[in-house]
């Protein structure tokens, strides 16, 4: 009998660290158009699996986009512009805002 309840002791320790151990994801995206720095480009998702079928959509997306571009006869450089983008799901940023650099002479008040 104190095995039986060691078991569902190990099975709930297993289910509550693995609820704890997910993390929330969102799509970064790059390209020519930023100087390929990388920003935020969509909602938090509960999973990473389902940030990277968000991030295949979006790649389907551009695609078609692409794919109608070059029959409408858009030129290489506005094909570029769309077809140059990277998307890469990572975890949710957990801590406050990080201050942006202050560069230059001080202000007086």
């Amino acid at each position: 009998m104190v095995a039986g309840c060691w078991r569902v002791a190990i099975v709930v320790v297993i289910i509550v660290m693995a609820a704890t151990d997910e993390q929330e994801y969102v799509i970064w995206r790059s390209s020519a158009v930023n100087g390929f720095t990388w920003e935020e480009a969509s909602r938090a998702y509960a999973s990473k699996a389902a940030c990277e079928d968000a991030v295949q959509s979006r790649k389907r997306w551009v695609a078609r986009t692409l794919d109608l571009m070059r029959r409408i006869g858009a030129d290489d450089t506005l094909q570029r512009t769309v077809g140059d983008r990277i998307y890469e799901c990572r975890p949710t940023l957990t801590g406050p805002a990080p201050t942006p650099v202050q560069t230059g002479a001080p202000q007086s008040p």
